[in-house]
């Protein structure tokens, strides 16, 4: 519905009609009523090289990127369709401007990047007193601070303006998770399907609890109904693969994952999770092989570097691998875990310095495991 009136604005926008941005922006959305989403995206493509600017084409192609799960795309979209929004208009708000809020908002929590995701959201309410989604958003990033009773507040101003709005209880799933409250987050999980019976994140939460409970046929079971809802959900057949991971059934795992690339043929997630099942299975040439797809399609992705460092160490390369953990760090620095396995590595090259080095770094950064071995070693960080 959204890209429908994104394209009847953009008509608004052209009063004469032909503009071939106004045409390509409604073919894509056309192609994405008729689940076309490689289709849509090359109009929306097609319409940026025309103009980089339009405001229209940006928030168009960032929202399908979203409902792909590709959200580093759509924040990066999104952020373009905001600089040439305000550059383009007075101070007041464009129609988009809501929009665009709302959703770099919702992304960047998707991305784990809270204290970014604030400032966006603060905005999309302050646009919006009434978006059910900001409130859903902050409900996050406060959860990520770990004000669990703040959290739940910000969930319920959710509800208040919506009262069935799924995203809203699974946020409050996602909160009583947080709070070691498995069941009552089920509970809330099965209320976002009340709310919205065709709501994938719901199906996939469960799945996520039930997987995590080592209920393996049920959280299999329960994804598979969200994949009839919704054949080619990239999501749902990840965790469908970890599902089967955890129930030790590569061969299955597998077999999800090649599902994904076959609708997303550059979906780094799905090479990278690839590369895990392999190096599972002891065939390290062909993790690495899918790690450096991962790297090679988005080189800003730490993952593929880490998890080939990972195969590395196994395969007992290990001056391989410590250049791969290093390009990771060097992409996202905050990345305690790495410097952890980084420090591991160092213990087995014997260099107790660097180990040290590494493990007060992931210390700093709050890694439990590095910080309990600076206190046996008599260290502090």
């Amino acid at each position: 519905m959204l890209l429908c009136l994104l394209a009847g604005a953009a008509m608004a926008q052209q009063p004469d009609g032909t503009s071939p941005i106004n045409d390509l922006v409604a073919k894509g959305a056309n192609a994405e009523s008729l689940d076309l989403p490689d289709l849509a995206e090359k109009y929306y493509t097609e319409a940026l090289s025309i103009d980089p600017s339009s405001v229209p084409s940006l928030v168009s192609l960032a929202l399908l990127h979203e409902k792909r799960y590709h959200t580093e795309q759509a924040i990066y979209y999104l952020q373009q369709a905001l600089m040439a929004d305000t550059s383009s208009q007075p101070p007041s708000p464009s129609p988009f401007t809501p929009t665009i809020y709302e959703h770099l908002s919702l992304n960047l929590v998707d991305a784990g990047r809270f204290e970014e995701a604030r400032h966006y959201t603060d905005k999309a309410i302050e646009l919006n007193p009434k978006s059910a989604s900001a409130y859903a958003s902050m409900a996050l990033i406060v959860n990520a601070d770990q004000n669990h009773t703040a959290a739940m507040t910000w969930a319920n101003k959710a509800l208040q303006c919506d009262a069935n709005y799924a995203r809203a209880y699974n946020v409050q799933g996602i909160i009583n998770y947080n709070k070691g409250r498995d069941n009552d987050a089920i509970i809330c999980f099965r209320k976002a399907l009340s709310a919205d019976p065709n709501n994938i994140d719901a199906y996939y939460n469960l799945g996520v609890m039930y997987t995590q409970r080592n209920n393996f046929e049920t959280a299999i079971q329960t994804i598979k109904k969200g994949l009839r809802l919704s054949p080619k959900n990239t999501k749902l057949y990840y965790y469908l693969g970890v599902a089967y991971m955890q129930k030790n059934d590569p061969a299955k795992a597998i077999q999800c994952y090649e599902a994904i690339l076959q609708y997303d043929s550059l979906n780094v997630r799905a090479f990278n999770q690839l590369g895990r099942v392999y190096r599972s299975r002891g065939d390290y040439d062909k993790s690495i092989a899918m790690h450096q797809r991962a790297s090679h399609i988005d080189p800003h992705d730490p993952a593929a570097y880490k998890l080939m460092g990972e195969t590395y160490v196994e395969r007992g390369m290990l001056d391989k691998a410590l250049r791969s953990y290093q390009k990771a760090v060097l992409i996202n620095d905050h990345d305690h875990e790495t410097y952890c396995l980084i420090a591991k590595l160092y213990n087995k090259q014997g260099n107790s310095a660097r180990e040290k080095s590494s493990y007060k770094k992931a210390a700093k950064l709050g890694n439990k495991e590095a910080q309990a071995w600076m206190v046996r070693h008599g260290m502090g960080w």
